[in-house]
């Protein structure tokens, strides 16, 4: 009888490892070099921060160079200045969910950013993702929600 237990819940560790380790695919995307577009619109902005938020560019663009192992966190960070530290939540191959901390704006204001999102492949060649962003810090907090594309340009990047 023991035996049967000892099969029967090694039997069903095995399948919850395996179903989890399932949950985790890389994106099915090229690497190589990517143009992205970002559109960030913030709310709840501060009356200290207002101006300098309306003089930011609410749309920006920039390189990409995705490599095999970026396909198994945000693939499109590399090249975008925020510098988060990015965590998977979920992954599939066309669906991710992130989570980043720890990223660079916000910082020269004195707050901290957290961002939540989902990334979404199109095809291989192109993404599309949506991000809530907050801002939090002397006793006020700012909310964000920005918008990505992303298109495949070359397989290969330029020297860094």
């Amino acid at each position: 009888m023991r035996k049967r237990l000892l099969v029967v819940v090694s039997c069903s560790l095995a399948s919850v490892v395996f179903a989890a380790a399932g949950q985790f695919q890389p994106l099915n995307v090229k690497t190589g070099l990517w143009h992205m577009t970002k559109a960030i619109k913030w709310t709840d902005v501060p009356p200290q921060m207002a101006a300098m938020m309306k003089a930011a560019q609410p749309t920006t663009t920039y390189n990409s160079c995705v490599t095999t192992k970026d396909l198994n966190t945000n693939p499109w960070a590399n090249g975008s200045g925020d510098n988060c530290t990015w965590t998977v939540l979920n992954s599939t191959s066309t669906d991710m969910e992130v989570r980043a901390i720890g990223c660079d704006f916000g910082k020269n204001s004195g707050m901290t950013a957290e961002v939540h999102g989902q990334i979404h492949v199109v095809d291989t060649e192109n993404g599309t993702g949506s991000m809530t962003v907050t801002l939090t810090g002397n006793g006020q907090t700012m909310h964000g929600l920005a918008s990505y594309t992303g298109k495949w340009v070359s397989a290969s990047c330029p020297a860094q």
